[in-house]
Parts: structure tokens; C-alpha cells; sequence
């Protein structure tokens, strides 16, 4: 099916008479039209619409009603779960802030957590949580720090792209958040930043880009703020344009509660739902009824949200999920994996790390997270668990309650030193100090710590960071006491858990052994104790740089033009030419590693074609452990002329390496790693001439470097298949199954109308399905959701049991730059199964 014969010209069927068989076929190719795949989605969505009024549309984009008990729609139901259950749910399981998932380095990792989070969400019937957060982390002190993915878009990119994978394994999907700009949350409300286009897609875009396409997001909500004279749930460039018309997104956007005030604005630029205020269920109808209000624009946004339930299972059904699986054991061996991994080793001066707790006289436990633990800033995200475990508690359990000496020492943010002595004499007749500290809900969160009323009504101007101390350094008596404690016994250790970086430059040098700890989840005390006593050797790598003061910190202002070039975190240090105190990505172990053999699948490539890196790491040292490989490209000459960062991480592969053990490292670069936007035409480029390419442990430690250059060439698209969905999400036995997957063009060219793509869907290497269709426009950098046809008009039936389901993408006239990521492979199992990508269902199995 996809072709019909039509009548040719007596002229074509003359001519015909005359030609070679080839010949023939190559008229035919370019003379027979192509019909057209009709879209099933589509046109159940369009016979659902047709069976509403207006008014049960428009209550489809109010959070109150969006449900329809006489069409069999259901209604929404979910909660917060950036790192767990919020919204005062007890007993749920509470893993690592975003920020420490970032910290994993672990993509594969974070999808199950993605899954965990979700299955449990699952079990209490609902549909969606409001996570992963992409935020970027500007400034340490911004407040909503934990829920940051660090400051890099690449690495928030793997990270989010893995979390909403892991997500999407599950009936319950994650509406993420929040797009876009989000920083300091004092007058969040009203902050007004101005950014630059280019800055706006390729530096605070990068990672929603990879998350909305290759992890397949069902849903983004809105930011508070305003990006260039307009909210966001307002901006018709941040929506419309970038990320329906540029990006592919098919699905639907909401509001942050109550996040909006102009009904018009937001309907036009295509905000969906409307969350946290009544705008919508009490403007809309007179809006329409006045003619102010375009009835399509209704359709359109009813139509996302209708799209998201039929795709995520809502209306078909979904399968029921016990409730076994809250907080159950697999759950916190999750949890301690997760926050274990995300654990960085900063300074180990002597190797006084891992201790020998059969060495071990007295430790004297110090700090004021010691004996308690915190497991987030004070926000909407924070998860109430059933237990937690203190780095007291655990150490207690490792090495005996005898050897364990406790004492708080100070508080966390006060003048108060009357409890030094008992810690100062505590340290000094112990073997060892571990000092924990840092910052908890008290000192960091989401504006918890402003005047709400001077907030919401703030006027757009940012004069001060969020943290009640103003510092990016570790509040109160912390600093004081860690250097007196250093006075009487050397042999101490700090361990910091916060969420925003602190910095230590003021105890850097009495403290002998230094974890850094972003808020691990319920399990930290555990992990803690485990890389502390060497039962783990430390694998996590900074997400985001700690500075050395305030002084090195980008300037607060909400201009953040040219963040693309002058950045934030370590592009902010390259360009002032600052040193932190510790890098981005840096981390030890108890082991070493070698980097040695840089070689390049080739020293010159046309533009647009895929580049491989090869390198090898060697484990030196005497312990098995793993290394976070970093990939970071520099722009040397370029054409045409852009401004570039010094660097920007580009790729990474975080290895298990025994002792004495060399791996070959193989990373690659496509199109997509060297798009920068070009204004003037509103669309990706990628620009020929010489480029570096470094490779290390850390952005300021990468000892191997090549040369690259690119080669001008004719722009050609390049299909990437990925994220194949069935109609019914969940399929039953008997049920005829609809086959769907998104085609990503990361190419140097758009697909235009005239070109023939063609999707072919498998079962078990069977044909089943087709999308034909030569009216499809994709941009360089753009999604197209292709939906097939069952092949004679008849889909395929499900049955019991499991499936290997593939699709295969190609354009008729043969102009990609690459076919080797034209298929895409995943798995079905049916009853009570959804398709999962091949790759992922192997981690879950």
C-alpha cells in the first residue's frame, strides 16, 4: 500500500514503448503520484473534537475539568516528582535532587530512576508528575539550585533525556519543567530577562531540545518568568515557534500554577492548559461568543492535550501497578545507587581516603547534618519518606556504635558557637573527624525565604541572590569551626550536602579528605559511609563549577544576552579567565586513570557527517573504578564567523576500568553537536573550518587534543528514527495496534514538500505497517511524528506475548548524509506492556 497507478499520457505510454526496463522505472518513480498515508491519530482526534461542544473543549484545557465522563476522558491526575512523590505524600521513596542525578554522569542510570519514580506514581493512579527540571544552575545561590540539572545543556540534555525515558517505560509521563530561563526565584513572578535568539536555542534551548525529541516528553510547563517583554506561557517565540514549529513537539504545554494573566496572549501563542488560576474556563466562553477568541485556536489546544491522553494510555487504559512497589526494597537499592554514584571525591591529601575501619579508634562525627538529613531545598519538589539515614546513623552501624563520638558542633546558619568545645574536644582525642555540613531546607529553596507579597509583585528587578546568607559560602559557624576542629586534629574530613555548590576556599586547606554530596536522597548516609570507609570507590564528576567567593560568580542581572559565548559556570570561567576552586566535571577516585591514543575516524569531513573519536583509558592504579570521560569541542576558525565558547562538553562515557585494565573509548560527533542558530534565518548551521577536540577527566584537565575540520558541502537532511508508539499505549490481546514513531532531522537541510519519506513498522521482522508521505517539511534540527497505516488497509492484532517491533525510515531520492541511523528497534509485551526502546528494556529486565 502508499502507491497507486494512475492513467499515463498517451505521450509518456508512447515514449515507454521505446525504453529500457530501468528506464522505465525511473519515469514511473517521477510520473506516478504518491498517495499520501492517511494519519489514524489524527483522525480519531479529529472524531473526538467533532463530538464535543465548544464548551467540553474548553473545559479540556482547565485543570479542574479537564475531564469528561461522557466521552470516557478522564481528568488528570498528579502531583510534583522532580526526585520522588511530593505535595505532602508520605512514605514514597526520595531519591537524588536532579542536580545529584546530573552528578551520576550515568544517562542509563537516571532511567531507571525515571521509571522508579514513576511506577510508583503508577500505583496510586495517577498520570503524571511535574518533572524532570531542566533549569539550569546560574548561579549557586539561586535558590531552586537542587533542582537544577547543573550548568551545562549538554549534560542536562543526557540527563533529562534519560529521566523522561525511563518515565515514558511507565503509563505515568512527566510534564517537564520549566521552560524556560528559569533562575533566581526572588520576584520570579516578574523578572523580565533579556536574551539573545541564538542564545535562547542553543544555550537555554540545547537541553529541551534533546528531552523533548529523543526523550519523547509528553508535556512542558511554562516558567513564571518573562523572557523579552513577554511570560512565558505568553511567548510565542519560546512556544510556537521554537518548540512546536522548529522542535516537532506534538503535545501539550501548561502553565506553572497560575503562571499567566492574558487569556488571549497565552491561547495564541499556543499555551494549552491552563493550571493554577480560572482564566481560561471563565474568559474562553465569552471570548468566543464576542468573537475575540478563534474557535480553531480552541480545537488546536484541546486537540494537544486529547493527543497526550490517547498516547500515554489514559483513555485506552492502563495496567494497574501494586502498590508493592512504593518504597519497596528494589526502589531504595535504587536510591542508594543513584545517590552512591552521584558522589564526588574533591580533595584526598595523603590518601587519608577510604579509612580502614578496622583502624579506626574513635571518630569523632561533627556538623549540623550529621546526626540528621536533608533531602532537598525547601521547594514544591521536596519528597517525605518513610526513613532516612544520617551519616551518624550509618557510620554507628559500619563501625560500631563504641568508636563513633557525636557532637553538633553549631547550627547551621547562626552566630551561636557554644558548642564548639564539646566537638573541639570530641576531635581532639579521636583518630579521625568527619565533618558533616553544608546547607538544608532552611537556607535554600523556592523563595520560601522572601516576602511573597513584595515577590509577586516585584517589578522585574533582580538586587540579590536567594540564600538568606547572600554567600555562596558555607553559612554561619561552619567555616569557623571546621578550622578550629583543624587545629587539634589534622586528620579531618568534610563532606558538604546541599544542593547549590558551596565553597570551601576558606577550610580548603585544613581539611584533608573532601565528598561533595548534592542532597543524595534518603539512602545518603548510607552511601556516604560506604565511599568513606572504601566500600565504593567515588565515580561522580562536578555538574556544575564551585567557585572560590561571591566575587567569581556571574554578576546578578537579569540580562543574560550572549550566554552562548560568555555562559555560565565554566564557559563564565573561561572567558573571565577565572580559576574555581574546583573545575566542572572534575572528581577523583581511589584509583587513577591514563588517557593516551586520541585518533579521529578522520582529520577532514565534509559538514554535517558524523565524526568518531577514538581514545584509550587506562586504570593505573591498584583499585577498580570508574571514569566519566569527557569530550569538549573549541571553535578555531570558523565560516561564517560566530562567536564561540572557548569550549562546550560534547561528549562523554562513564567506564568501569579494572586494575591495570585499557579500554578503547569511542565517542561521536553528528550535525546536532556543532548547530549553532543563525538569526537572520532562524535556523541551525553548521559552520566549516578548524576545530579542537579535547579529551580528559574534567574541563580543566584534558590532556589529549586533535584537529578537525569540516569541509563546506551541500546541505542534506539526516533522519534519525526514534520513540515508537502504539494506539492503544497499552495493546490487549485481539487488539488492532496503530504504529507511530517521531522522525528527527539532525541534519544541514530541511526535508521539503516533494520529498518521499517512507517508514516501514515490523513485528518480528514482518512487515505490518507504512507511512508514506512527500508533503512533509522537517527543519535542519526539527521532529516530524509519522503515523502508519496497516498494510492493506488491515493493522496489526496483538496477541499474548512478547515482540520485537523495528521501523526503518528512507528518503526515495537517497540524500541523507548518513543511513545508519535510519532503524530504530524496541520491544512490545503484551498484556500489560507498552513499546519500550530496545536499549531501555534490557536495563529494566
Amino acid at each position: 500500500m502508499g502507491y497507486s497507478i494512475q492513467p499515463l499520457s498517451k505521450g509518456i505510454a508512447t515514449a515507454c514503448l521505446y525504453l529500457s526496463m530501468g528506464a522505465m522505472a525511473a519515469i514511473l518513480t517521477h510520473c506516478v503520484p504518491v498517495k499520501e498515508t492517511a494519519n489514524p491519530l489524527e483522525q480519531r482526534l479529529d472524531k473526538m473534537l467533532s463530538e464535543m461542544t465548544t464548551q467540553e473543549k474548553i473545559e479540556q484545557l482547565y485543570y479542574l475539568t479537564d475531564g469528561n465522563e461522557r466521552l470516557g476522558i478522564p481528568q488528570f491526575k498528579g502531583s510534583d516528582g522532580p526526585h520522588g512523590i511530593g505535595n505532602g505524600a508520605k512514605g514514597f521513596s526520595s531519591f537524588p535532587v536532579p542536580i545529584g542525578m546530573a552528578a551520576t554522569w550515568d544517562p542509563a542510570l537516571i532511567s531507571q530512576v525515571g521509571r522508579a519514580i514513576s511506577l510508583e506514581q503508577a500505583s496510586r493512579g495517577k498520570d503524571r508528575i511535574a518533572g524532570p527540571t531542566l533549569d539550569l544552575l546560574i548561579d549557586p545561590r539561586m535558590g531552586r539550585a537542587p533542582e537544577t540539572m547543573g550548568e551545562d545543556p549538554f549534560l542536562a540534555g543526557r540527563i533529562g533525556e534519560a529521566f523522561v525515558l525511563g518515565q515514558n517505560t511507565t503509563s505515568v509521563f512527566g510534564s517537564v519543567k520549566h521552560y524556560n530561563l528559569n533562575t533566581y526565584e526572588i520576584n520570579r513572578r516578574t523578572n523580565n530577562y533579556l536574551s539573545d535568539k541564538r542564545s535562547l536555542v542553543e544555550f537555554w534551548g540545547y537541553h529541551w531540545k534533546r528531552t523533548v525529541q529523543q526523550g519523547g516528553a509528553f508535556s512542558i510547563m511554562c516558567a513564571y518568568n518573562w523572557v523579552n517583554g513577554d511570560k512565558c506561557a505568553e511567548n510565542e517565540f519560546l512556544i510556537q515557534t521554537l518548540l512546536r514549529e522548529h522542535w516537532g513537539f506534538d503535545f501539550y504545554t501548561m502553565s506553572d500554577w497560575g503562571g499567566f494573566t492574558e487569556t488571549k496572549k497565552a491561547l495564541d501563542a499556543e499555551l494549552d492548559f491552563c493550571e493554577g488560576n480560572n482564566l481560561y474556563i471563565k474568559e474562553l466562553p465569552e471570548g468566543v461568543a464576542n468573537g475575540l477568541i478563534d474557535t480553531a485556536l480552541i480545537d488546536r489546544a484541546a486537540k494537544n492535550l486529547l493527543r497526550t491522553k490517547l498516547l500515554s494510555g489514559m483513555i485506552d487504559g492502563v495496567p494497574t501497578i501494586s502498590e508493592k512497589v512504593i518504597d519497596s526494597p528494589e526502589h531504595r537499592e535504587l536510591v542508594y545507587q543513584s545517590g552512591l554514584q552521584g558522589l564526588v571525591l574533591l580533595k584526598n591529601t595523603s590518601a587519608i581516603l577510604p579509612l580502614n575501619k578496622n583502624e579506626i579508634g574513635t571518630l569523632a562525627v561533627i556538623g549540623p547534618n550529621a546526626a540528621v538529613l536533608p533531602l532537598d531545598g525547601n521547594s514544591s519538589s521536596k519528597v517525605v519518606p518513610s526513613y532516612t539515614i544520617p551519616v551518624l546513623q550509618a557510620m554507628k552501624a559500619a563501625i560500631g556504635e563504641e568508636k563513633v563520638v557525636y557532637a553538633k558542633g553549631c547550627n547551621m546558619n547562626d552566630t551561636d558557637s557554644s558548642q564548639f568545645r564539646a566537638a573541639l574536644d570530641a576531635a581532639r582525642n579521636a583518630d579521625y573527624v568527619l565533618f558533616v555540613g553544608g546547607l538544608d531546607q532552611t537556607v535554600e529553596g523556592e523563595g520560601y525565604f522572601l516576602d511573597k507579597e513584595a515577590d509577586e509583585k516585584g517589578g522585574g528587578a533582580v538586587t540579590r541572590p536567594d540564600r538568606p546568607s547572600g554567600t555562596v559560602g558555607l553559612p554561619g559557624m561552619q567555616n569557623t569551626l571546621i578550622n578550629a576542629l583543624a587545629a587539634v586534629n589534622p586528620n579531618l574530613i568534610l563532606v558538604v550536602i546541599s544542593g547549590g555548590p558551596c565553597s570551601v576556599t576558606p577550610v580548603i586547606n585544613q581539611v584533608k579528605g573532601l565528598l561533595y554530596a548534592f542532597y543524595p536522597g534518603q539512602e545518603a548516609g548510607r552511601a556516604i559511609t560506604d565511599v568513606v570507609l572504601g566500600a565504593y570507590n567515588p565515580s561522580g564528576k562536578l555538574p556544575a563549577t564551585i567557585p572560590k567567593n561571591d566575587e567569581q560568580i556571574i554578576p546578578i542581572s537579569a540580562d543574560f544576552t550572549q550566554m552562548v559565548s560568555k555562559g555560565a559556570g565554566y564557559r563564565w570561567f573561561d572567558s573571565q579567565q577565572l580559576s574555581p576552586e574546583f573545575a566542572f566535571g572534575f572528581g577523583q577516585s581511589y584509583t587513577t586513570f591514563q588517557y593516551s591514543n586520541l585518533r579521529l575516524s578522520a582529520p577532514v569531513v565534509r559538514a554535517g557527517e558524523k565524526v568518531e573519536i577514538y581514545f584509550d583509558l587506562k586504570n593505573t592504579g591498584t583499585r577498580a573504578g570508574e571514569e566519566v570521560a569527557q569530550l569538549y569541542l573549541s571553535a578555531e576558525s570558523i565560516s561564517p564567523l560566530f562567536v564561540m565558547p572557548e569550549k562546550q562538553l560534547r561528549g562523554f562515557s562513564k567506564v568501569l576500568l579494572a586494575p591495570g585494565e585499557t579500554q578503547t573509548i569511542t565517542l561521536s560527533l553528528s550535525a546536532e553537536e556543532f548547530y549553532v542558530y543563525e538569526e537572520t534565518t532562524a535556523s541551525y548551521h553548521v559552520p566549516e573550518g578548524q576545530y579542537t577536540l579535547r579529551v580528559g577527566g574534567a574541563s580543566d584537565n584534558l590532556p589529549l587534543a586533535a584537529s578537525l575540520r569540516l569541509e563546506k558541502a551541500k546541505g542534506r537532511p539526516d533522519l534519525t528514527l526514534v520513540n515508537i508508539r502504539s494506539l492503544p499505549a497499552f495493546p490487549k490481546a485481539g487488539e488492532p495496534v496503530v504504529f507511530i514513531a517521531s522522525l528527527i532531522n539532525n541534519g544541514t537541510a530541511p526535508i521539503q514538500p516533494g520529498e518521499t519519506i517512507k517508514v516501514s513498522f515490523m513485528v518480528d521482522g514482518k512487515p505490518v505497517a507504512r507511512y508514506v508521505s512527500t508533503s512533509t517539511t522537517i527543519p535542519a534540527g526539527g521532529m516530524h511524528m509519522a503515523c502508519a497505516e496497516g498494510l492493506n488497509g488491515v493493522n496489526w492484532l496483538a496477541q499474548n506475548g512478547e515482540y520485537h517491533i523495528s521501523a526503518e525510515v528512507e528518503i526515495a531520492s537517497g540524500k541523507e548524509i548518513s543511513t545508519e541511523n535510519n532503524a530504530c528497534h524496541a520491544v512490545l509485551t503484551v498484556p500489560d506492556g507498552k513499546i519500550l526502546p530496545a536499549e531501555i528494556a534490557s536495563q529494566i529486565k
